[in-house]
């Protein structure tokens, strides 16, 4: 009798978990602003109609995180008994990057975003351009190893907006130091040199450009003894 109690108990759950009831109805997709909600919804197919306990987080997040190169990280929890939501980390923009005639954007940790059109660039404006970082054609989702293209981001925005309102675009000289040079839209040059001692190299600036009336390269790559010419 015991016997039979436990076998029907053990038929009874094992039955509803199987049912309907626990079987994925809905996926919640949040925080997303690149990708339309579809787009990541394909990727995980199989979510729907599978049953919540089967799924597994990890593989779901990972899969999302590799196939769509906008996305950081991917997390996903469960909501019983039969919802999954999926809460994205997206990467933003933070520099634009040519290489040749292409341009790109570029986050925080050096990966290439996307390519963009040169008539689209304005749609970027706030973000600093920078040439030199790379001398091949690179591929979306790829991280780009250097640094001092990061670096360029952390000097602009210690300039104040008088400064950046001189400041055309950026560039990397080729070399040893990799040396940050700014051109102004009037065809000025500002050899920043490496992005050690940011602040006082950015008071150096500001006093040059206030005493200075014509030059044609201001060198800040020693602070002690920065020079106009």
């Amino acid at each position: 009798m015991i016997c039979f109690f436990f076998a029907a108990v053990v038929w009874g759950l094992n039955y509803f978990y199987q049912s309907e009831y626990f079987k994925v109805k809905n996926i919640d997709i949040q925080d997303n602003t690149h990708y339309e909600d579809e787009e990541v919804k394909v990727l995980i197919s199989e979510v729907i109609g599978a049953n919540i306990f089967d799924i597994n987080k990890k593989i779901v997040e990972e899969t999302i995180a590799r196939e769509l190169n906008w996305v950081k990280e991917a997390e996903l929890r469960k909501i019983f008994p039969d919802k999954v939501i999926i809460k994205l980390d997206e990467r933003k923009p933070y520099l634009r990057m040519v290489y040749k005639d292409k341009y790109f954007l570029i986050d925080s940790e050096g990966v290439v975003l996307d390519r963009i059109e040169k008539e689209d660039l304005d749609e970027y404006k706030d973000l600093i351009l920078v040439r030199n970082v790379v001398n091949y054609s690179v591929d979306i989702g790829e991280k780009i190893a250097k640094k001092n293209a990061l670096s360029c981001v952390d000097i602009y925005k210690a300039f104040d907006s008088q400064i950046k309102s001189i400041i055309k675009e950026a560039r990397l000289e080729d070399n040893i130091s990799g040396d940050i040079v700014f051109k102004t839209y009037n065809g000025e040059e500002i050899n920043f040199g490496n992005s050690s001692e940011i602040v006082k190299k950015v008071e150096n600036l500001k006093q040059l450009l206030k005493e200075e009336t014509n030059y044609t390269i201001i060198d800040l790559r020693s602070p002690e003894c920065p020079v106009a010419e």
